[in-house]
């Protein structure tokens, strides 16, 4: 009798530790599923935001040839036209401070839109993960 009852009751651990072995089991599954679904949306947030960086970087790139551009090609026109009312020092000044202003508001306005992108982190993505993890532990 002793040995029907060892039998049972190890029967009965068996299928306990079976039944925690597939709730382990499940868990994992379902924590690599969120894993992977919230990766994902990290992934589609971060690249939204490497979008709006790399318009930035653009218009960033644009005003450093256009300042090249405009200081290269209308400095002779510039300095000949100041120079009818300056000496030519007063008038290369003039000339660099023109060209200085225009290349700030270009590189402020670059930088305003790379800014708008930062910081590179999926804030959302982290939020509803934060969210999911404060649903499902207990306080």
């Amino acid at each position: 009798m002793t040995t029907s009852r060892s039998r049972g009751s190890a029967g009965t651990r068996a299928g306990a530790e079976s039944s925690g072995a597939e709730a382990i089991r499940d868990f994992v599954e379902d924590v690599r599923e969120l894993l992977e679904y919230e990766l994902r949306n990290a992934q589609e947030e971060l690249a939204g935001k490497f979008r709006v960086a790399s318009e930035g970087a653009l218009v960033l790139g644009v005003a450093v040839v256009l300042g090249g551009m405009a200081a290269g090609a209308s400095t002779v026109v510039i300095l000949r036209t100041l120079e009818k009312v300056f000496p030519p020092t007063l008038a290369a000044t003039v000339a660099a401070v023109i060209f200085a202003i225009a290349a700030g508001v270009l590189a402020t306005m670059g930088l305003a839109a790379v800014r708008r992108a930062l910081p590179l982190v999926p804030e959302r993505a982290l939020d509803e993960l934060r969210e999911e993890v404060r649903d499902v532990l207990p306080v």
